[in-house]
């Protein structure tokens, strides 16, 4: 396994929380002393396993098997990304937590994690878990697909239901490990002035 050098700080939440608008104002800020870990689900392995579920039906329904290929291609990725960086601060979008919440199927999230673990999933030095009401969520989700034009409706996984229930695991997670709970129903601006002093607070930066 891969020991690393930089400190992680990883975002998580539900979607249509702001998450990949705060990572993005963060690069840019740190960008020459930050390696991006990108979310995974365009990077092989972690590509092809979510194709296959998506062609069969299952990822909205998964097995226990389901859950050890995701788990295990998030690893090898993370492995392979950390051995390519010495670069001292590490943003990642969404990782061990996410597979927790969104990708544990029938399985119990506290076991998908110790399996994540030994499986080389990074584990973050600080994490942020960004929510927001449901309905501020979706009204976010339908602007960003009407910007981006690739999808015409919504995913399974983008309806009120779906968004409080991956809320409440979060905050179960925010109860047990150390992560951040952040509400971001305010500006951008608002949020990312929040998190610089929650990063400055932890000591990441100088």
């Amino acid at each position: 396994m891969v020991e690393r050098n930089g400190k992680v700080i990883c975002f998580e939440g539900i979607v249509g929380a702001g998450k990949t608008t705060q990572i993005e104002l963060l690069y840019e800020e740190f960008s020459l002393d930050c390696y991006l870990l990108p979310e995974l689900n365009e990077i092989s392995p972690m590509k092809e396993v979510r194709e296959k579920l998506k062609k069969t039906g299952r990822i909205s329904d998964m097995t226990n098997q389901d859950v050890l290929k995701l788990i295990r291609a998030r690893g090898k990725i993370h492995q392979r990304l950390l051995s390519e960086s010495d670069i001292p601060l590490i943003l990642m979008d969404r990782g061990i937590y996410t597979g927790m919440v969104f990708e544990s199927g029938e399985m119990d999230m506290w076991e998908v994690e110790e399996i994540s673990k030994k499986e080389g999933v990074i584990v973050p030095d600080l994490c942020f878990i960004l929510y927001c009401d449901s309905a501020k969520a979706l009204e976010r989700v339908d602007k960003r697909r009407i910007r981006v034009g690739k999808y015409k409706h919504r995913a399974f996984h983008e309806n009120a239901e779906y968004i409080e229930r991956t809320k409440e695991r979060y905050f179960d997670i925010a109860k047990k490990r150390q992560a951040i709970l952040v509400e971001t129903s305010g500006s951008k601006e608002e949020i990312h002035k929040r998190l610089m002093e929650e990063i400055y607070n932890a000591g990441f930066l100088y």
